[in-house]
């Protein structure tokens, strides 16, 4: 099979209730957009899905649909399905950023690839390097104890890399990870995330007094554009300092690898542009012998399947990642089997394409 041309790309939006209020340190929600992108190439159909947060991304589902349905779709219409590098580049003439838009038709495509070659997406990848992911759980910015119970919660399940969201309090932030240091042990790792809510000095401050309570990671202490502050503070600190506001695009992976911005990449495969630039900048970071993780936007299991395929498929990606916490934040899923955390990892999909199927009332057609 040489030529697969697409023939349609249809968009739908969806908004699902969370189950509890989700903070970070510029945000608070109680719902999820997400944006789905059906493809279909003869026969063959691919699924996509984003859920892109517009306080740090610039994109929202219902913009990123109006992207797709005006400027990309046109000038997809005939292209082989299977020639990535000249979609991608026609998504980029047609229109500067938007990278999660992007990021859902690529998704989308993968998919039908997998699916007309009768593979999964992470055989077309570079095949299985782990045949599943260690995952994270993501604990938003809470009191103490909502904190310690959804620990506990996913203790049961075998995670033992937990991410507490900081930024918005220096004291508060302090107090939680000294609390849940001192009632769970050594026994779990502590990763945090202030998502860009820390000054340069304050992060300096509360940063150095995190390091007693032996943090795995800080991820973005400060400002995306502040790539001299990061690279100071991965300076200062022992502990490892991941990029993720400051990753969208190759040439901000070769920046922050040049200015020594970050000791970790968060790749996030819904704010990158999709899998096939994903696996680029992971390639850089490999080079530069950074290791990886792979983000969450509280995808559902469309999205979370292609991050799964990717965390499979990249050798680099050995530090726990954000995978299946869409399902467990949302009231209810859009496919058949949700992807879902199995003694504390979540698996590569052996079914073509991505491995998912939608529920009935989420399918749509062109």
């Amino acid at each position: 099979m040489n030529k697969l041309p697409i023939e349609s790309i249809a968009v739908k939006m969806v908004e699902i209730p969370l189950k509890d209020q989700w903070q970070i340190s510029y945000y608070a929600a109680q719902t999820r957009r997400h944006l789905l992108v059906r493809i279909q190439a003869g026969d063959v159909i691919g699924y996509g899905e984003v859920s892109p947060s517009p306080g740090f991304m610039g994109e929202e589902a219902k913009q990123a649909g109006l992207v797709i349905s005006e400027y990309i779709a046109p000038r997809l219409i005939g292209t082989n399905l299977f020639d990535l590098e000249v979609i991608h580049k026609r998504m980029n003439e047609a229109i500067y950023g938007n990278g999660s838009a992007k990021s859902a038709v690529d998704i989308a495509v993968h998919d039908a690839i997998g699916k007309a070659l009768g593979i999964p997406v992470y055989q077309y990848l570079g095949g299985l390097y782990r045949s599943e992911a260690a995952v994270t759980w993501v604990a938003s910015i809470k009191d103490f104890s909502s904190v310690s119970k959804e620990i506990n919660q996913f203790l049961a399940l075998g995670v033992n890399t937990f991410k507490l969201k900081v930024g918005k309090s220096p004291a508060r932030d302090l107090e939680v990870i000294e609390r849940v240091r001192s009632e769970f042990g050594s026994g779990i790792r502590i990763r945090i995330d202030a998502n860009q809510g820390y000054s340069f000095d304050e992060a300096i401050a509360v940063l150095r007094k995190m390091e007693k309570f032996d943090i795995e990671s800080i991820e973005q202490p400060v400002k995306a554009h502040d790539l001299d502050g990061m690279s100071r503070i991965a300076e200062a600190l022992d502990t490892p300092v991941m990029a993720d506001e400051s990753l969208f695009y190759l040439h901000s992976a070769v920046e922050i690898v040049r200015k020594r911005s970050a000791d970790v990449f968060n790749i996030k495969i819904g704010k990158v542009g999709g899998l096939h630039p994903a696996k680029k900048i992971a390639a850089i970071a490999e080079a530069a012998g950074i290791p990886c993780t792979v983000g969450s936007n509280l995808e559902l299991s469309v999205g979370t399947a292609a991050s799964v395929h990717f965390a499979c498929s990249t050798p680099n990606v050995t530090y726990p990642s954000d995978l299946a916490i869409g399902y467990y934040l949302h009231e209810y899923d859009i496919v058949k089997e949700p992807i879902r955390i199995d003694k504390g990892h979540a698996a590569a999909m052996q079914q073509h394409g991505l491995g998912v199927s939608l529920l009935d009332e989420y399918d749509f057609w062109s």
